[in-house]
């Protein structure tokens, strides 16, 4: 019986072979897409998932006087102090990264950033080896990742070999290797190169933490607690240790500690202040993209169910034959359907094809994401082939299997029954068709004038001819700005401890009996001018004088509105920061820092002093940005040897954002055209 289906089946689509070539491949390409847009979706709720005790860590949140979101540093003391009294802690691990010089043997140092951390770190996390082992207990060990090592050993056996931490410092320090791991998997908000013991995290002078400094913030702390109640118990607790923080950290002042899992971390990252870890994707990137994938598989549906209803009515003169003949209708039904589900199952075989070059292509396109279908090890995603291969056979090929056949044979055979063609169903299914490809161009063609929006948009301040370089002492600043004056093209130079984009620092601002958070920056006398802030009110710093040194301040239109004042209002008052008293000088038009997925942030600005300075920014004149940058870069070789060249382009800040968007306009695109041509063909 089947084997005759079977006939039946190749013999139609052989006499139907447009029919069955536009469906096959519309198919293929809505199955490809919905498996993608699941599979993206379950990327994006995965992160973390690997731990095995992840249920039974907690990440230590802290809250801040002034600041409305919950911050993900926190006091790196805790983990010491709630280890050795709190017996519901089993155990307390301090995360904690810093940007350093790293040398192997014989070869160029590199500039990287170093992870360092307490013994426990690998038996609460589930980060897998692939050669030797992690002694942490060890101060003088580290640990690399597969990559890690090839960047510093190449092809060679890194077990036993050393790294110089801190090259070109006093204090360098020669760490053992002990072992490798894989690299960190893209859901995991953990990722490091180097991994290390946390005394070997040094200050500025080479003096290590000490374990009672309640000033000092890490990236993050976790404990390991068996019982949840426990943990809001601990929550409590911890407030007793705000005071110790409180009388040396005047800056950020921690109001109240807050512990969530492992299992729950993940979703909160993108809601998280200094959060100092990996962040999933946002909920929109992953119902968006299943939005889509469902929108192009339906149109994909209707297509087909479009099709063939078309084609039935070929089909009325073979199915009253067939009911002479003796056929049930039970039996028409069933080879009706099986027709259909050939077709779709023929179309998910391509629909892997397609996956296989569209997934990486997809990958290539963001940072840190790796969407795979591992179709014959995934039983989810075969469950959801499965699942795909009912509901679109039934979708498509339900209504006509059971309605046409339906028809007695004498009607058939009269003439009397008309089925297919310009039918209202069919009109309907193409309406549906014609909206989803109206949905899918107006999304494209949003996302592609948004692209063009971020191209041309105005941050705030003139960002396309400005570099900058990170220095180490303020001995290598003056000589690198020494240096830099004998190079053409150089329109202005300022000295600063932080800057826009790159590095600036939370502060806890007051005024009015109000406390705000907010981002600040000490910068030098020039750098107003250079990266050409604009003034909304009041007066730039004065440049000739040293008064203005920890007296006056410049904030922004966010901050001042923050308080409640217009820019007027807002010059002569007095905020506090720390045990410093700020007159504020000028309110400067607001800017954006980074990339524009983020809101206005409000910001405050002092003078800092030259010793304070840890990067030199340069304004170039126009077209002279990328000779500037070679030309310094080679200054740089010059005066510091053993020292990687920290230079960067200020274009940087919103290149990853630019990328996002011109890709998903991209992905629109293609998704949109797939839609159009599927409702032409439905139309044909």
């Amino acid at each position: 019986m089947l084997l005759n289906y079977f006939k039946i089946i190749l013999r139609n689509l052989r006499r139907n072979g447009l029919y069955a070539v536009i469906n096959i491949v519309g198919l293929s390409f809505g199955i490809a897409a919905l498996v993608w847009g699941v599979q993206t979706y379950r990327y994006s709720f995965s992160f973390d998932n690997f731990h095995k005790q992840r249920n039974e860590i907690y990440r230590v949140l802290i809250n801040a006087e002034g600041s409305e979101m919950p911050k993900g540093i926190c006091p790196s003391s805790l983990a010491v102090f709630a280890k050795q009294e709190f017996s519901s802690v089993q155990q307390a691990v301090r995360w904690d990264s810093r940007g350093l010089d790293v040398k192997a043997e014989q070869s160029e140092p590199f500039a990287t950033t170093a992870h360092f951390t307490d013994p426990a770190f690998f038996e609460l996390f589930n980060f897998e080896f692939i050669a030797g082992n992690a002694d942490l207990k060890n101060q003088s060990t580290v640990v690399l990742t597969e990559a890690a090592a090839k960047k510093y050993f190449g092809n060679q056996n890194p077990i036993g070999k050393t790294l110089l931490f801190y090259s070109a410092e006093a204090y360098k320090k020669y760490l053992t290797v002990t072992g490798v791991l894989k690299n960190p998997r893209y859901n995991s908000t953990i990722h490091f190169e180097l991994i290390t013991h946390f005394d070997n995290l040094l200050d500025p002078k080479g003096e290590v933490m000490k374990p009672d400094d309640w000033s000092a913030f890490a990236d993050a702390v976790f404990l390991k607690i068996q019982k949840p109640a426990d943990a809001a118990a601990l929550e409590k607790s911890f407030v007793k240790y705000t005071p110790l923080q409180q009388q040396l950290r005047k800056d950020i002042k921690v109001s109240g500690f807050k512990l969530i899992s492992m299992a729950a971390h993940a979703q909160q990252t993108n809601r998280l202040d200094n959060n100092g870890l990996y962040e999933r994707p946002e909920d929109s990137a992953a119902y968006g993209t299943l939005v889509l994938a469902i929108l192009i598989l339906l149109s994909a549906c209707l297509n087909f169910a479009n099709t063939t209803v078309a084609q039935s009515n070929r089909k009325l003169k073979e199915i009253g034959v067939r009911k002479v003949a003796g056929s049930s209708y039970r039996q028409i039904v069933l080879q009706q359907l099986l027709e259909c589900s050939v077709i779709v199952l023929i179309a998910i075989g391509l629909s892997i094809l397609l996956n296989y070059f569209w997934l990486p292509a997809f990958n290539s396109m963001f940072s840190f994401v790796k969407v795979t279908a591992n179709y014959l090890s995934d039983p989810t995603l075969l469950v959801i082939l499965g699942v795909i291969l009912v509901t679109v056979t039934l979708l498509a090929g339900g209504y006509p299997a059971f309605y046409i056949s339906r028809f007695n044979a004498n009607s058939i055979f009269k003439g009397s029954v008309k089925f297919g063609g310009s039918n209202l169903f069919s009109r309907i299914l193409l309406g549906f068709q014609i909206v989803v490809s109206f949905i899918t161009v107006v999304a494209g063609f949003a996302f592609s004038r948004n692209t063009e929006f971020q191209k041309s948009y105005d941050f705030g301040y003139e960002r396309d001819q400005i570099v900058g370089f990170f220095v180490s002492t303020p001995g290598d600043y003056a000589a690198l700005r020494n240096e830099m004056n004998s190079i053409q093209g150089i329109e202005s130079m300022a000295g600063t401890r932080q800057h826009l984009g790159f590095w600036h620092r939370s502060a806890a601002v007051e005024a009015k009996g109000e406390k705000k958070d907010c981002n600040y920056m000490e910068v030098g006398k020039n750098y107003i001018n250079t990266v050409k802030l604009r003034l909304a009110a009041g007066r730039n710093f004065n440049e000739q004088s040293d008064a203005d040194v920890a007296n006056a301040m410049l904030i922004n239109q966010k901050l001042a509105f923050q308080f409640g004042w217009n820019e007027q209002q807002a010059l002569g008052k007095q905020i506090k920061m720390d045990t410093l008293q700020f007159a504020v000088v000028g309110v400067l038009k607001d800017f954006t820092t980074g990339n524009l997925f983020n809101p206005i942030e409000p910001f405050a600005f002092s003078l800092g002093k030259d010793d304070n300075y840890a990067q030199l920014i340069i304004r170039t004149k126009p077209g002279e940005t990328v000779k500037v940058h070679d030309q310094a870069k080679a200054a740089w070789t010059k005066l510091f040897p053993l020292k990687p060249f920290r230079g960067y382009y200020q274009s940087e800040t919103a290149a990853e954002s630019l990328q996002t968007t011109s890709s998903i306009a991209k992905i629109f695109f293609w998704f949109a055209l797939i839609s159009v041509l599927m409702s032409a063909t439905g139309m044909f």
